[in-house]
């Protein structure tokens, strides 16, 4: 007994607890093992919610699928994109629909080229994202074939496609389609209703007897760009095409066609756009793109065009016919063209665009002239203007007698005459002339020299 007492005594002698630093050791290790299974727990939350996710996502693009396979039209699956939310998340699906021809590769409306094979299936492309933790999605593609052919045997298709300036299809175009008015062959009217273009820009004329159709485009404030066989260089609310149709073959008419942009086209001087000046009785502007031109369009009207993303050149008068109006036709020595540049016309956010011109001050001869002709003639050798294949003239009217005037004329060589005008009949002007040339106010970029006016667009840079 005494042995045991003592031995007791003895231990509790001995015991001297846990120190500070081994207790701080202790909270460590669990705090690392602590959060070693809380990471754990939490990737393993992430991952079954990441697995539900996947699972409601390719769920949606299943019923997509299932739902274009199951219909009875599938000229009625077209592009589309829809949201729906499950289990708070938001799920957005993307549908592209596209028809697939037989042979070739086909375009946002299944056409190849002019003429392809027959329709022959539809490939319908689904993508279902969602964003949780992070952004996901998950795709799926079909392909689905008709339940039956789409167009009748020894008969054709024609595939009607708008597209926008951005490549983008525009949905709601009326298409009508008739035999051409020229060489139609064995075409017959079109008694079926043929749909207006879908949201990728897309529209059928099915069952179509072989033959030579006119096919047409209409949409209200839409414009196309030119390129339409039936209006071929001029932009066009209503453009058309003609196709060929043959049996067991599709045929493809193509527009671009969008949504018009309206300018008020302008005459300008650049060097002086405060400067008032008079303008000839008849005024106009050409749009000026890359080769084309489109117009000649009157200042001052409102004029529709197709609205490409680079803009137009606006030019006084018609290039085409007259070098000389356009600044970018004249050059230097090193051959640059200087100032005052085009730059493509309209700019953002304004509808007014400004052909460059020159003012130049003018005093008639006579006290009681009235009137001016401005005339377009043969440069002068070394001039650097690149001249006129066709004489252009513009005539003033109204202007005030025995004093100076301002005019502005395009840039070019030009002979002036004043005079009186003596009567107007149906728009005509009967104007008699002085045989003396009024004199021309010489400045920057005007050249007086043996009865001849250079207007000079050119600037030392």
């Amino acid at each position: 007994m005494l042995r045991i007492t003592t031995l007791l005594r003895r231990a509790r002698e001995q015991d001297e607890g846990l120190s500070i630093v081994e207790v701080l050791v202790a909270m460590t290790v669990f705090a690392m093992i602590a959060a070693g299974v809380a990471m754990g727990i939490a990737s393993s939350l992430y991952l079954a919610q990441t697995s539900r996710s996947r699972e409601v996502a390719i769920n949606l693009a299943q019923d997509a699928i299932d739902r274009a396979r199951t219909s009875t039209n599938l000229f009625s699956v077209v592009d589309d994109t829809s949201t729906q939310t499950v289990g708070g998340l938001r799920y957005t699906v993307q549908q592209t629909a596209r028809w697939v021809p037989r042979s070739g590769s086909p375009n946002a409306c299944g056409a190849v080229g002019a003429a392809g094979g027959p329709l022959a299936y539809k490939r319908v492309a689904l993508t279902v994202s969602w964003s949780g933790a992070s952004s996901q999605s998950v795709s799926m593609n079909s392909m689905v074939a008709p339940t039956s052919s789409v167009t009748a045997a020894n008969l054709g298709t024609i595939i009607v496609s708008a597209s926008r300036v951005d490549g983008s299809g525009n949905a709601g175009a009326s298409v009508s389609v008739a035999p051409a008015a020229v060489n139609p062959g064995n075409a017959a009217a079109i008694t079926s209703t043929i749909p207006k273009t879908d949201g990728t820009g897309c529209s059928y004329a099915l069952n179509v007897k072989p033959g030579r159709y006119d096919v047409t485009l209409t949409k209200p404030d839409n414009i196309d760009d030119g390129t339409s066989s039936g209006s071929l260089g001029a932009q066009t609310t209503a453009p058309s095409t003609t196709v060929t149709v043959q049996a067991n073959q599709t045929s493809a008419a193509n527009f671009n066609y969008d949504a018009a942009l309206t300018v008020v086209p302008q005459w300008t001087d650049p060097n002086n756009g405060a400067r008032p000046f008079t303008t000839p009785t008849s005024t106009t502007v050409s749009l000026r793109r890359k080769a084309a031109d489109y117009g000649p369009f009157p200042t001052g009207a409102t004029t529709k065009v197709f609205p490409y993303t680079d803009g137009y050149k606006a030019v006084a008068g018609e290039p085409a016919k007259c070098l000389s109006v356009d600044p970018e036709n004249w050059t230097t020595a090193n051959g640059t063209a200087v100032a005052p540049r085009n730059q493509p016309q309209p700019a953002a956010g304004t509808n007014a665009v400004k052909a460059p011109v020159q003012t130049v001050t003018v005093k008639l001869n006579g006290k009681a002239d009235n009137a001016l002709r401005a005339t377009s003639v043969a440069p002068t050798a070394g001039s650097g203007d690149p001249g006129c294949a066709t004489t252009t003239t513009y005539t003033f009217t109204n202007l005030p007698t025995n004093g100076n005037v301002t005019i502005a004329l395009p840039y070019g060589t030009w002979s002036l005459q004043s005079g009186t005008v003596v009567s107007v009949l149906n728009g005509l002007v009967n104007i008699t002339f002085s045989s003396t040339t009024p004199s021309v106010t010489s400045g920057t970029g005007i050249t007086v020299t043996a009865g001849k006016v250079l207007l000079d667009p050119r600037r030392t840079p």
